[in-house]
């Protein structure tokens, strides 16, 4: 008895502190703190240098940007495209619009020069966008008041991919490997900023091997090693990827299981191993599929960037859209990254 009286006594005691608590903080008046950014704006870069053939070197500049402040600015639509829709009885499509965004925080204006050890300079230029025109043909029979017409027109549609990267418009800039690279910014306004690199040896893929013996087909339930030739030191990613021939009229992709991988390497190893994927369920009678192979080697500011403590969350820069980290690699007066990267390639086919 005495017991439950204690606990009795101290919920009460406790429900009391509470309520005083409570009824303090009503008594107080609070108010949201005002947040400024009251800083210099920096430049930030994004720089790669490819090695690759048929890609382009490029530098992306920006600034950085306020707490307040929209990370993009909508500029304007752009037609995608004419769509005709089949399981509709009448005739006719739609169009697809899309709607163009582009950093707020945007450079335009800056002097970009890139020069190498041997006094070559070469100055990069600001491309907004590249323009392309698609020919869309319509064959089109109608009837109007028992007279049956045919409508034939030729429609020009306007596609605009923007860039908003800093290029050699010249095509004079071929980098090379293991040659050092400088890099020189200024922009009115901003801090000049510097970087330097060394590129990397371009890669050689040997060969794909799996049950002892070079394969071209691969069964993606099976392990298999990749081989390389010899590349001394340097790090890079190696990375496998189906591809699919007509997404549209081959459903396989959606059952489609193994084969996709991307694996960090260090060069001073000669080869890769790539386990086999488990799969619970199988495609009844499986074609083999395009199986696309990629090894890239990466300078040192390259690797530390974008991979050096975030394994498993590498992005390709020829494909996604880079994002800054707050952080200075192969820079100095601003934030961001000059690197270059370097691959070998290989077509192969693959086996769920």
């Amino acid at each position: 008895m005495g017991s439950s009286l204690n606990f009795k006594q101290y919920y009460q005691t406790l429900c009391t502190i509470l309520a005083l608590n409570f009824l303090g903080c009503l008594g107080t008046e609070t108010s949201w703190e005002d947040l400024e950014s009251n800083y210099d704006h920096v430049l930030n870069v994004f720089g790669l240098m490819n090695l690759d053939s048929g890609h382009t070197s490029f530098i992306g500049l920006y600034r950085t940007t306020d707490l307040d402040e929209l990370s993009q600015n909508f500029v304007g639509v752009d037609t995608v495209g004419y769509y005709e829709d089949d399981e509709k009885e009448e005739e006719g499509g739609y169009w697809v619009i899309d709607s163009i965004y582009e950093p707020a925080a945007l450079i335009r204006d800056a002097t970009v020069l890139v020069s190498d050890d041997q006094g070559n300079s070469y100055e990069f230029s600001f491309v907004e966008k590249i323009t392309f025109i698609d020919t869309i043909y319509f064959d089109t029979t109608f009837t109007f008041y028992g007279y049956t017409f045919d409508w034939d027109t030729t429609i020009y549609d306007t596609n605009t991919f923007r860039i908003n990267f800093y290029v050699d418009t010249t095509g004079t800039f071929n980098p090379q490997s293991e040659t050092n690279y400088q890099l020189s910014i200024t922009a009115p306004g901003f801090d000049p900023v510097s970087g330097s690199l060394t590129t990397p040896i371009i890669p050689t893929i040997d060969s794909l091997v799996q049950r002892g013996q070079a394969a071209d087909t691969i069964n993606a339930s099976e392990p298999f090693d990749i081989f390389w030739g010899s590349q001394g030191n340097g790090k890079g990613m190696i990375t496998g990827e189906v591809l699919f021939n007509n997404q549209e009229t081959d459903t396989t992709w959606q059952e489609w299981c193994g084969g996709f991988f991307e694996q960090a390497v260090d060069f001073s190893d000669s080869s890769a191993f790539i386990p086999g994927s488990f799969c619970e369920e199988t495609i009844d009678s499986p074609q083999p599929e395009d199986y696309f192979v990629r090894l890239t080697a990466m300078d040192d500011n390259y690797y530390e960037y974008f991979i050096t403590g975030e394994i498993g969350e590498y992005a390709n820069l020829l494909l996604n859209y880079p994002t800054t980290k707050g952080r200075s690699v192969g820079i100095e007066g601003g934030f961001g990254v000059f690197g270059s990267i370097g691959s070998s390639r290989v077509l192969k086919t693959i086996l769920p």
